[in-house]
Parts: structure tokens; C-alpha cells; sequence
């Protein structure tokens, strides 16, 4: 029977959903993030200058944020 076990069960399956939520969250991060990250390396390949660099990828994060659909 499944439930035999008792309540020695539920912690692995908890951690099981706890490990998908925070895979899906770091997913959803690193793809947020993609977009800033590819333009600021542009602007670095252009200019050779990381201030730049650093500005394109917070102004495209901060627009990002504010027009999202």
C-alpha cells in the first residue's frame, strides 16, 4: 500500500515540489535576463567601455520591467 510508509513519505515529495518551484523560478530568471545580457555585450563590443555596457543592460532590464505584457 502507498500509504505504509506513514509520514516518512511526505518529506521527499515535498522537497521534490520545492526543487521544481525553484528550477522553474531560476528558469524564468535567466531568461528574463537574456535579452539585457546579449545587448549589453553588444554595447561592450561597440564601445569597449563597461559603464556602457552596465547602463545598456540596466536601462533594457528597467524597460523590460515596465512594458511587460
Amino acid at each position: 500500500m502507498i500509504l505504509d510508509g506513514g509520514l516518512s513519505s511526505l518529506p521527499p515529495i515535498v522537497l521534490t515540489i520545492i526543487g521544481i518551484i525553484l528550477l522553474i523560478l531560476i528558469i524564468k530568471v535567466l531568461y528574463f535576463l537574456m535579452i539585457p545580457t546579449i545587448l549589453a555585450f553588444v554595447v561592450w563590443l561597440l564601445t569597449k567601455d563597461p559603464f556602457m555596457a552596465g547602463v545598456a543592460f540596466l536601462a533594457v532590464a528597467v524597460l523590460s520591467i515596465i512594458f511587460r505584457k
